[in-house]
């Protein structure tokens, strides 16, 4: 009897694209070294929420993204920004990069001078700590790294995403896998940072004395982690108060976390 149907050759098949995630070494490293803590399961869960993250999201408009990155690249080309005598911007530079700083959003005092706008100097020095801008001669400059991100928003992407964990192991790397991972999922912008601190204490943190690691840790933590991932894509909390990460800063933790690779048989 023939068979009504038919079935095409592999090599008539059309090209189909299969990802794998690999995971960033301090992250296998925390779920590793979480085996047989109760607080595994669900450190796991949020992990695997904030792997497919990226599947279901668009694609990242790093333009739109990285606003005050950008105007504060463009504005650091060439000579500079001139600073004041004691290294701060210029009060007409704090206002103008302040109007699109996301952090700066609803401040509530004056914007004159950088030393009284926090968000806007903690962004600035932060951009300067991660080797993009520099300090000569009375003026903020691009370095190699700066330019070379100004002209491609796809690489100055993916130095942001590079940087929110350090490179070294030890209790830096772990504190900001743990909290970037909780800070991608969870709703309301309110880290839930006694369990993170629990984490830390399961993976072998405490004081000399021995006393676990404390809330006033991870809130260190996540006070410098907020500059990087709060001023990316738009505000998304309506509150100065309220943490919660935007859809394209989630991405960002994505990419920092996970390195999307063919997988095996793709085709």
């Amino acid at each position: 009897m023939t068979s009504a149907f038919h079935r095409r050759r592999d090599s008539d098949a059309p090209l189909t694209r299969r990802m794998v995630s690999r995971l960033h070494p301090a992250l296998t490293d925390v779920l590793n070294r979480l085996e047989g803590s109760p607080l595994r399961q669900s450190f796991t869960d949020r992990a695997v929420e904030v792997s497919t993250s990226k599947a279901f999201a668009d694609p990242v408009d790093t333009a739109a993204a990285l606003t005050a990155h950008r105007w504060l690249l463009e504005r650091a080309d060439g000579d500079g920004i001139p600073l004041t005598a004691a290294g701060y911007l210029r009060p007409a530079d704090v206002q103008a990069l302040a109007a699109v700083l996301p952090s700066m959003q609803d401040w509530i005092f004056a914007v004159h001078r950088e030393i009284d706008a926090h968000p806007v100097l903690d962004f600035r020095e932060h951009l300067r700590d991660i080797g993009l801008l520099r300090k000569f001669k009375g003026t903020l400059r691009l370095t190699r790294l700066g330019r070379a991100g100004l002209a491609d928003g796809a690489a100055l992407w993916q130095h942001l995403a590079d940087q929110l964990v350090p490179a070294e192991a030890g209790f830096a790397a772990d504190a900001a896998v743990v909290v970037l991972v909780h800070a991608a999922t969870t709703p309301g912008g309110k880290l839930d940072v006694a369990v993170v601190a629990k984490t830390l204490t399961a993976l072998g943190w405490s004081h000399r004395d021995g006393t676990p690691v404390a809330q006033g840790e991870v809130f260190g933590v996540w006070n410098d982690l907020w500059v990087a991932v709060g001023n990316v894509g738009e505000r998304a909390g309506d509150r100065r108060s309220d943490r919660t990460l935007s859809d394209t800063a989630r991405i960002l933790v994505h990419d920092a976390l996970f390195e999307e690779m063919p997988g095996e048989g793709a085709r």
